[in-house]
């Protein structure tokens, strides 16, 4: 039997040892029952200790690839030979490469997080040995109640804690959603989030398209479609920004009531309102509970963070608790938030950036204005991006050069050939006036 054992590697010799026999046991090179080195020979042989050889057979007995006989020494355990196949090494596995963009939506200034407030709140939270064990399958209950006290001050909710879900992202609780409806045909707004058609791809559901207005989401395609859910986005549709009316929500919640229908609203970056105050969501307008609201934190907080909320209706709420579903975010980061919220700091951080961003978003589109007459642009009045357009012009491949979010990312059809998206939230002003002047330095209208 041959060792070789490399004395300058950083793997202990005993793990080469061990190593070396298990390989030659599984690849038949050592045969059942065959005899193996005593240990005082291979310690003569390897110029090593006994006590190597010792834990290089003690772990191949645990592992039941050799057995001793009292005075006789070691010998290999029968086995059945593995067939030889072709499995290759896990070297080189494609992934497709994720698009690096200069303006991109849904990233956000890292300068403005109070990152010393929620270190401190997380080194609290951390410190709990309570939190170690596992909590409520569906959500922290403190953060349940920050939440639904938030939601009903801010944006007209009305629910119950035991209504509210938590979860790692408003992707992860669309699944669940649809999972408790047994994965109905959805209706989706065109053009919209494509994470939202991705997901129903991934469930093979049936997905239909209904087109935005100036007004929001076309409700007389909704009621045509008359499918069992319509996603949409009223606060601020992404990615258009336009703001679903007030007739068009009274229109979608009396078609969920009288055809029996469920509308999940999320309810995008409604935080950031520039101008005016927001319309109530949907939900707290609902008087047939046929509304699934969502929303999340991840622009209010940071998007690495991963935590968002769900609110069910009761009989979907009680579904979930009979179906035990789970929520996938640690204990720990749900007490952040909580005491975050529950201190005050939540309110006072969206105040402050709310005015930042609006600042940012006015300068930008103010100079745009001005120094391009040919540009129009609209959904700045709300949220961290806008859509620029160019009338007439093609932009995808200038927008391909500059690295910027075309429209036609987001829609079905070919009407956005002519519009780009602009995200805000992670460069400055002065930065973003660049990317834009070498951009439209580029297009010819």
């Amino acid at each position: 039997m041959l060792i070789s054992l490399d004395k300058n590697s950083g793997t202990p010799l005993f793990e080469q040892i061990y190593d070396i026999i298990r390989q030659q046991i599984i690849q038949g090179e050592l045969e059942n029952d065959e005899k193996l080195p005593s240990k005082r020979q291979l310690q003569r042989d390897l110029s090593i200790s006994q006590t190597t050889i010792e834990n290089a057979y003690g772990r191949l007995l645990d592992e039941d690839l050799i057995y001793s006989r009292e005075k006789s020494g070691y010998f290999v355990t029968s086995l059945e030979q593995l067939e030889p196949g072709s499995r290759q090494a896990a070297t080189g596995i494609v992934r497709k490469k994720k698009k690096h963009y200069a303006l991109p939506p849904g990233t956000i200034d890292t300068t403005i997080v109070q990152s010393d407030v929620l270190k401190h709140i997380a080194r609290e939270a951390f410190s709990d040995d309570e939190l170690l064990n596992l909590g409520d399958e569906s959500g922290e209950r403190k953060l349940k109640e920050q939440i639904r006290h938030y939601l009903h001050i801010n944006r007209g909710v009305i629910c119950a804690t035991d209504q509210i879900f938590i979860g790692p992202s408003t992707e992860f609780l669309l699944e669940q959603a649809l999972y408790l409806m047994d994965h109905p045909a959805m209706t989706i707004e065109d053009p919209g989030y494509p994470v939202i058609k991705k997901v129903l791809d991934r469930l093979g559901s049936k997905v239909d398209f209904a087109p935005v207005r100036e007004d929001g989401v076309d409700t007389k395609t909704v009621q045509a479609l008359s499918n069992p859910v319509v996603h949409v986005t009223p606060s601020h549709q992404f990615p258009s920004g336009v703001v679903l009316s007030l007739q068009k929500r009274i229109q979608l919640l009396n078609h969920a009531g009288a055809a029996g229908t469920y509308i999940i609203e999320d309810d995008y970056d409604s935080e950031f309102r520039y101008t005016g105050r927001p319309l109530p969501s949907l939900q707290g307008l609902d008087q047939n509970d046929r509304t699934i609201y969502m929303s999340t934190f991840s622009k209010v907080l940071y998007p690495s963070l991963r935590l968002s909320c769900m609110v069910l209706p009761k009989r979907l709420a009680e579904l979930y608790y009979a179906k035990q579903l789970s929520c996938n975010v640690p204990r720990q980061m749900q007490l952040i938030v909580a005491r975050f919220m529950d201190r005050g700091y939540l309110e006072r951080h969206i105040n402050r950036v709310r005015k930042i961003y609006r600042t940012k978003m006015e300068t930008v589109t103010a100079w745009l204005r001005e120094e391009y007459e040919d540009v129009e642009i609209y959904g700045d009045h709300t949220g961290m991006h806008f859509m620029l357009r160019v009338p007439g012009t093609d932009l995808r491949i200038p927008a391909e050069k500059h690295s910027l979010v075309h429209g036609s990312r987001y829609s079905q059809t070919e009407g956005l050939r002519d519009t780009v998206l602009i995200g805000i939230g992670e460069k400055s002003a002065e930065d973003i006036m660049d990317i834009l002047a070498a951009f439209l330095g580029d297009v010819s209208p």
